[in-house]
């Protein structure tokens, strides 16, 4: 019988974001300001093939990575929660606490993940031999950091995955480290309290904007929110002009329409942040 490899897993590949050995720091972007050189930032690389199996000609699983870190020891526990809040999925590290030291922490990841490839997919291989592609994977990871509103550290995570069962899938992750507070912020620290419903009539307002239409309804002829309640995603940037909502493609539309990026002016969200602009 003809055996697929488990979208569960490519799923939560999808997330995988940290490996690595050597250190650098070329990743800074070009928007860096005070805060960014407060981060003291550095990176581990990592570039490693691994065989399924033992054969003369196997199925491999190949990753590409290059995640940034803080040196700093005040922000020690901020790593921590970088890598355990959806940048590197699966989630190994949010239980017991996480991992502040991130070189460990990613050859940790690697080791792990590999040893999961292997031992979950040669069997499946061994059966299904004639899907050879489909169980070749490549992954690219790639994190930055670029100056936020004042105070915040926008760090984000670009990974590309490719395999041979599915199409090429882009995913963007954005966390934001707030300098002061040496924390990494989510939604809920950002947003009053019960300003969701009028949060998202401005994403709904600025993506009709975006996509020419009048209302929600047309937006739903485009794929967009069709069938879903519209919502801020919890994966968006505090950049100097405005807040953007982060919409990974399949999230919120059919995967031909992409990633949504909606950025709403703090001139408009201002009323329903905490901290006000």
């Amino acid at each position: 019988m003809n055996r697929k490899i488990s979208k569960t897993f490519f799923a939560a590949v999808m997330g995988l974001a940290m490996a690595g050995s050597t250190a650098s720091c070329d990743h800074l972007s070009s928007e860096g300001g005070n805060d960014v050189a407060l981060f003291d930032a550095d990176s581990v690389k990592k570039e490693i093939t691994v065989n399924l199996t033992s054969d003369s000609i196997s199925p491999t699983c190949t990753l590409h990575m290059n995640i940034m870190y803080s040196k700093s020891d005040s922000l020690k526990e901020a790593n921590s929660r970088l890598i355990s809040s959806g940048i590197i999925t699966p989630d190994y590290f949010s239980i017991g606490g996480g991992m502040t030291d991130i070189p460990m922490a990613v050859d940790s990841f690697v080791r792990r993940y590999v040893a999961e490839y292997q031992r979950d997919y040669r069997s499946l291989y061994e059966v299904d031999k004639k899907n050879f592609d489909s169980y070749n994977i490549v992954y690219d990871v790639n994190t930055s950091i670029k100056q936020g509103r004042k105070g915040i550290v926008i760090y984000t995570a670009e990974a590309t995955y490719s395999s041979g069962a599915l199409h090429e899938t882009q995913t963007l992750v954005a966390r934001n480290i707030d300098m002061d507070k040496k924390a990494v912020l989510t939604l809920d620290d950002v947003l009053v309290s019960g300003s969701e419903k009028f949060v998202t009539e401005l994403i709904v307002k600025q993506l009709c904007s975006q996509y020419d239409t009048e209302d929600i309804k047309q937006l739903n002829e485009k794929s967009i929110f069709s069938g879903i309640d519209p919502y801020p995603s919890t994966n968006f940037m505090l950049e100097p002009d405005g807040v953007t909502f982060i919409y990974n493609a399949d999230e919120i539309a059919t995967h031909d329409v992409g990633r949504i990026l909606v950025k709403i002016d703090y001139s408009d969200i201002n009323p329903y942040l905490k901290e006000r602009i």
